[in-house]
């Protein structure tokens, strides 16, 4: 069953993209290079949208079809999520308050 990743693993991996993005912005605001922001959010979307392919495929191939609905679009949301926070960073600047 590959549907459970977009259950469980989808929101851990946004709240992961959110904890380790605060936890970037000191050190990239330090060295004023935001790269490592990015590369987080990256990471973190791909992996949703992973897990959401996965969901995906598990559903088209089940039997019982709730699971790997619920799976597809919970991974389909927390991908959103993930992709939202990374454009807010775009809009509001990690290091707007920095000296």
């Amino acid at each position: 069953m590959r549907a459970w990743p977009a259950l469980i693993l989808a929101p851990v991996f946004a709240l992961a993209a959110q904890i380790v993005g605060y936890a970037l912005v000191t050190p990239a605001c330090q060295h004023a290079k935001a790269w490592p922001i990015h590369l987080s959010f990256v990471l973190f979307f791909a992996l949703c949208v992973a897990t959401t392919l996965a969901a995906w495929a598990s559903l088209r191939t089940a039997h019982r079809e709730f699971i790997p609905l619920a799976a597809v679009w919970s991974g389909a949301f927390f991908s959103v999520v993930v992709l939202v926070q990374w454009v807010a960073m775009f809009i509001v600047s990690p290091c707007m308050h920095s000296p």
